[in-house]
Protein backbone atom coordinates (compact mmCIF):
# COMPACT_ATOMS: atom_id res chain seq x y z
CA UNK A 1 0.00 0.00 0.00
CA UNK A 2 1.42 3.75 -0.97
CA UNK A 3 1.49 6.08 1.42
CA UNK A 4 -1.36 8.57 0.73
CA UNK A 5 -0.80 12.08 -0.25
CA UNK A 6 -1.88 15.10 2.55
CA UNK A 7 -5.02 16.09 0.40
CA UNK A 8 -5.80 12.09 -0.78
CA UNK A 9 -5.77 11.32 3.15
CA UNK A 10 -8.09 14.44 4.19
CA UNK A 11 -10.56 13.80 0.88
CA UNK A 12 -10.58 9.83 1.68
CA UNK A 13 -11.42 11.12 5.60
CA UNK A 14 -13.78 13.09 4.64
CA UNK A 15 -15.78 10.90 2.32
CA UNK A 16 -15.86 8.31 5.66
CA UNK A 17 -16.90 10.60 7.83
CA UNK A 18 -20.23 11.70 5.51
CA UNK A 19 -20.86 8.65 4.76
CA UNK A 20 -20.57 7.16 8.33
CA UNK A 21 -22.76 10.13 9.29
CA UNK A 22 -25.49 9.65 6.90
CA UNK A 23 -25.62 5.98 8.05
CA UNK A 24 -26.42 7.28 11.77
CA UNK A 25 -28.56 9.24 10.77
CA UNK A 26 -30.60 7.15 8.35
CA UNK A 27 -30.39 4.14 11.21
CA UNK A 28 -31.80 6.44 13.73
CA UNK A 29 -34.56 7.74 11.59
CA UNK A 30 -35.86 4.31 10.76
CA UNK A 31 -36.05 3.59 14.66
CA UNK A 32 -38.04 6.44 15.16
CA UNK A 33 -41.93 7.02 13.49
CA UNK A 34 -41.57 9.40 10.69
CA UNK A 35 -44.33 12.03 9.84
CA UNK A 36 -45.44 10.29 6.60
CA UNK A 37 -45.52 6.97 8.94
CA UNK A 38 -43.18 5.34 6.83
CA UNK A 39 -39.97 3.80 8.48
CA UNK A 40 -37.82 4.19 5.15
CA UNK A 41 -39.00 7.84 4.34
CA UNK A 42 -38.23 8.92 7.95
CA UNK A 43 -34.35 7.76 8.01
CA UNK A 44 -34.29 9.42 4.50
CA UNK A 45 -35.72 12.91 5.99
CA UNK A 46 -33.03 12.28 8.78
CA UNK A 47 -30.70 11.91 6.19
CA UNK A 48 -31.89 15.12 4.71
CA UNK A 49 -32.67 17.01 7.65
CA UNK A 50 -29.35 16.74 9.15
CA UNK A 51 -27.00 17.12 6.18
CA UNK A 52 -25.69 20.77 7.01
CA UNK A 53 -24.31 18.86 10.47
CA UNK A 54 -22.69 15.91 9.00
CA UNK A 55 -21.36 18.22 6.25
CA UNK A 56 -19.09 20.26 8.85
CA UNK A 57 -18.53 17.50 10.96
CA UNK A 58 -16.72 15.52 7.94
CA UNK A 59 -14.93 18.11 6.16
CA UNK A 60 -13.83 19.47 10.22
CA UNK A 61 -12.66 15.36 10.09
CA UNK A 62 -10.49 15.84 6.78
CA UNK A 63 -9.11 19.30 7.49
CA UNK A 64 -7.93 17.50 10.81
CA UNK A 65 -6.54 14.23 9.11
CA UNK A 66 -5.08 16.50 6.45
CA UNK A 67 -3.13 18.86 9.53
CA UNK A 68 -2.09 15.99 10.95
CA UNK A 69 -0.36 14.16 8.03
CA UNK A 70 1.06 18.03 7.08
CA UNK A 71 2.68 18.00 10.61
CA UNK A 72 3.35 14.39 10.45
CA UNK A 73 5.71 15.05 6.64
CA UNK A 74 7.01 18.04 7.75
CA UNK A 75 8.26 17.38 11.08
CA UNK A 76 9.27 13.93 10.51
CA UNK A 77 8.25 13.12 13.50
CA UNK A 78 6.58 9.70 15.01
CA UNK A 79 3.03 9.52 15.96
CA UNK A 80 2.59 11.17 19.26
CA UNK A 81 0.03 12.96 21.18
CA UNK A 82 1.29 16.52 20.18
CA UNK A 83 0.34 15.92 16.74
CA UNK A 84 -3.26 14.95 17.34
CA UNK A 85 -3.69 17.96 19.77
CA UNK A 86 -1.83 20.36 17.29
CA UNK A 87 -4.21 18.78 14.22
CA UNK A 88 -7.56 18.87 16.16
CA UNK A 89 -6.68 22.38 17.59
CA UNK A 90 -5.67 24.13 14.36
CA UNK A 91 -8.88 22.31 12.58
CA UNK A 92 -11.34 23.64 15.27
CA UNK A 93 -9.69 27.27 15.28
CA UNK A 94 -10.03 27.51 11.30
CA UNK A 95 -13.52 26.58 11.70
CA UNK A 96 -14.72 28.98 13.66
CA UNK A 97 -12.47 32.12 12.29
CA UNK A 98 -15.70 33.70 11.16
CA UNK A 99 -16.91 34.08 14.96
CA UNK A 100 -13.96 36.40 15.29
CA UNK A 101 -10.75 35.63 16.65
CA UNK A 102 -11.50 35.32 20.65
CA UNK A 103 -14.32 32.74 19.23
CA UNK A 104 -11.40 30.59 16.98
CA UNK A 105 -9.03 30.63 20.11
CA UNK A 106 -11.08 29.27 22.06
CA UNK A 107 -12.58 26.53 19.92
CA UNK A 108 -8.82 26.33 19.14
CA UNK A 109 -7.83 25.35 22.94
CA UNK A 110 -11.37 23.28 22.93
CA UNK A 111 -10.37 21.41 20.38
CA UNK A 112 -6.69 20.64 21.70
CA UNK A 113 -8.29 19.47 24.83
CA UNK A 114 -10.25 17.21 23.25
CA UNK A 115 -7.43 15.51 20.66
CA UNK A 116 -5.31 15.17 24.15
CA UNK A 117 -8.44 13.12 25.21
CA UNK A 118 -8.57 11.40 22.21
CA UNK A 119 -4.75 10.41 22.14
CA UNK A 120 -4.77 9.53 25.83
CA UNK A 121 -7.98 6.92 25.76
CA UNK A 122 -6.27 5.56 22.44
CA UNK A 123 -3.11 4.96 24.74
CA UNK A 124 -4.62 3.28 26.85
CA UNK A 125 -6.63 0.69 24.63
CA UNK A 126 -3.23 -0.21 22.82
CA UNK A 127 -1.64 -0.52 26.35
CA UNK A 128 -4.89 -2.84 27.68
CA UNK A 129 -4.91 -4.69 24.47
CA UNK A 130 -0.67 -5.34 24.35
CA UNK A 131 -1.54 -6.42 28.04
CA UNK A 132 -3.90 -8.20 27.21
CA UNK A 133 -1.97 -10.04 24.00
CA UNK A 134 1.06 -10.73 26.44
CA UNK A 135 -0.71 -12.78 28.80
CA UNK A 136 -2.31 -15.06 26.47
Amino acid sequence: MTNPGVVEAGCRTFIISAVGGSVIYFVGGTLRSSSRGCRLAGGVQAVITNGPCVRRSAAWHGFKEAIYLGIQRLCRADEGPLNTMVACGAASALFSIHLGTRAAVYEGLKGAAYGGVIEIAACGLVALIDLRESSV
